[in-house]
């Protein structure tokens, strides 16, 4: 109880089990295989947007490009990504 009153889940309600862990590899694999068919801008920005937590204005001006043109290829990015994974899932 006094976990709980932490804001803190007990362990044994946030550790994956071994079918959790193998769901969620592969999860990893199929976005990986998505991420694969982007074209590299695309890719470059949605990785640098959610895996490094970079905004897209950061992203702009760390590539020297216009923030326009990130905010495309982001979003071109995300529908082929919703496209891609929609067939995998789906």
């Amino acid at each position: 109880l006094e976990r709980l009153q932490h804001n803190k889940l007990p362990d044994e309600l946030t550790t994956p089990t071994p079918l959790e862990r193998a769901s969620l590899a592969e999860q990893g694999q199929t976005l990986q295989q998505a991420l694969s068919q982007l074209s590299d801008n695309q890719r470059q920005v949605l990785e640098m947007n959610f895996y490094q937590e970079i905004s897209q204005a950061d992203i702009a001006q760390q590539l020297g490009i216009p923030l326009g043109t990130v905010k495309s290829n982001a979003r071109r990015g995300l529908i082929k990504l919703r496209e891609l994974l929609g067939d995998a899932v789906g």
